[in-house]
C-alpha cells in the first residue's frame, strides 16, 4: 500500500526559517501555558507580536488552526493541554554561540521526519515507515553520481518516488533503478508535497525553481561531506503507540552533536575580513556563493549593471561576460525567501566585486558599532543596504 505524504498546506510564510525562529522564541516564553483556557486565546496576541504575522481567523483558537505548523516544524506540541516545546525549539532560540542556523536545523530535521506523522489524524504506530525528505535527497544524490540532471520535478516525485513507495530507508543504489509509474496525486496531495519540497529548499544546497527542486552542490562539497550521508540516512527510533511519546522521541536532540554545515567550495579567503568568525555572517556568505543562485538570478535579470555604483561591467570590460556577484539584502542569518512559487529572487541584487566587498565592510562596521550580530528584521537590513548604497561617492 502506497503511503500518502502530508503537510500543512497554505502556510509557507510561517515555515520561512526567519519566521520559525520568531515563533520559536514566542513558544519558548509561553511554555507550560494551558492552551484551551477560558476566555482570551493565550497564543494569538503574543505570536502576532513576536512575528508580525496574522494568526487568523480570530473565530478559532490559534492552536486549532496552526497546530500543524508548530508540530510539522518540530517546535512544539501539547501534553495534557499544556504547551510543550521541543529540543529543536530550544536549539533555535539559543544564544549566538549555540543556536543553529537553517542548514543545521534542516540537517537535524530531514533524517527524523517520517510518516506516519503525529500531526495528522491518520497517525498510528506502524513498522512501515517513510522518510520522505531522505527519499527525495537520495534520488537527487543518485542523479549527481550518475552525472544526470540535478533536479526533480513535482511530477517526478509522484511517479518515481511515491509511486514506487520509496521509504528513504533503501540504499542509494536503489534510486538509480527506479522505473516511472503512473501514480496520480489525489485531492490536496499535490499542493502538500509541493510545499514540503519548498520548505526544505531553504537548505543552502537546494533551490526550488519553476516547479523543480534542484541540488546545488559541487564535487568538492560531495567529497567534503562524505556524500551528505548525515542528510540522506534516516535516524531510526522505535515507533510509539502514544502520539505524545512518538513526537517527543522524533524531536529529541539530547545526545545530538550539531556540526557546522560549511561548504568550502563557497568560501573565499577575503571573506574572512567580513566574517570574523561570526556564524550569521558565515550563513550569509554560504547563501551568496551558491553557483545555482547566481545562474538563476542572472537568467531572470541578465543586466550587467551594478545595483550600487551603476557601472555597466559589460560595457566597461567588453571582453568579459558578467562580472557581477549576487548579494542577499535580508538579515545575514536569513535564508532566501520562499513563496508559493519557490525560491524567491526578490531580495537578491547584482553587485560588482568592489561594491560587494565594500557593502560587507559597511555591514561589519555597522554591526560592530551597535554591538549586534545581525539586523533585527528585513526592514532594517534593507535600510542599512540603502544607507551603504547612498554613501557611495560617484
Amino acid at each position: 500500500m502506497i503511503t500518502k505524504w502530508h503537510w500543512d498546506q497554505g502556510r509557507l510564510n510561517y515555515f520561512q526559517f526567519e519566521n520559525l525562529k520568531a515563533i520559536a522564541h514566542c513558544l519558548k516564553d509561553l511554555e507550560g501555558i494551558v492552551i484551551n483556557q477560558k476566555g482570551v486565546d493565550p497564543l494569538r496576541a503574543e505570536l502576532e507580536r513576536y512575528t508580525g504575522l496574522p494568526f487568523a481567523p480570530n473565530t478559532y483558537r490559534v492552536w486549532r488552526n496552526y497546530k500543524r505548523v508548530f508540530e510539522c516544524s518540530f517546535l512544539a506540541t501539547t501534553i495534557n493541554d499544556r504547551l510543550y516545546i521541543t529540543d529543536f525549539c530550544k536549539r533555535v532560540t539559543e544564544n549566538e554561540t549555540k543556536k543553529i542556523d537553517v542548514d543545521e536545523f534542516l540537517s537535524l530535521f530531514i533524517p527524523r521526519f517520517r510518516f506516519p506523522f503525529v500531526a495528522f489524524t491518520d497517525y498510528h504506530k506502524s513498522t512501515n515507515l517513510v522518510y520522505p525528505f531522505c527519499a527525495v535527497l537520495k534520488y537527487l544524490i543518485s542523479n549527481f553520481q550518475l552525472g544526470k540532471q540535478l533536479s526533480i520535478s513535482l511530477e517526478e516525485v509522484f511517479v518515481f518516488i511515491i509511486g514506487n513507495n520509496c521509504t528513504g530507508l533503501e540504499p542509494l543504489e536503489h534510486y538509480t533503478t527506479l522505473k516511472k509509474t503512473n501514480y496520480e496525486p489525489e485531492g490536496d496531495e499535490k499542493r502538500q508535497v509541493r510545499e514540503m519540497l519548498i520548505f526544505i529548499s531553504q537548505l543552502s544546497i537546494l533551490k526550488w525553481y519553476h516547479g523543480s527542486l534542484f541540488l546545488d552542490i559541487s564535487a568538492k562539497d560531495f567529497e567534503d561531506y562524505n556524500g551528505f550521508q548525515h542528510l540522506i540516512n534516516p535516524i531510526f527510533k522505535e515507533p510509539k503507540e502514544i502520539r505524545e511519546e512518538e513526537y517527543l522521541s522524533m524531536t529529541s536532540l539530547s545526545k545530538e552533536i550539531v556540526y557546522p554545515f560549511k561548504l568550502q567550495s563557497r568560501e573565499i579567503p577575503t571573506d574572512d575580513i567580513f566574517v570574523e568568525g561570526k556564524r550569521t555572517r558565515v550563513t550569509h556568505i554560504k547563501i551568496e556563493r551558491s553557483p545555482l543562485l547566481r545562474k538563476l538570478f542572472f537568467k531572470e535579470y541578465p543586466e550587467t549593471i551594478c545595483d550600487m555604483c551603476v557601472c555597466d561591467t559589460k560595457k566597461r570590460y567588453p571582453w568579459t561576460d558578467n562580472l557581477l556577484e549576487v548579494h542577499h539584502v535580508l538579515p545575514l542569518s536569513s535564508t532566501l525567501l520562499i513563496t508559493g512559487s519557490g525560491t524567491s529572487l526578490s531580495d537578491v541584487v547584482g553587485l560588482c566585486p568592489n561594491c560587494h566587498k565594500s557593502v560587507h565592510t559597511y555591514y561589519k562596521n555597522w554591526l560592530n558599532k551597535y554591538k549586534v550580530d545581525d539586523f533585527k528584521n528585513r526592514t532594517e537590513a534593507k535600510e542599512i543596504y540603502q544607507l551603504a548604497k547612498g554613501s557611495i561617492i560617484l
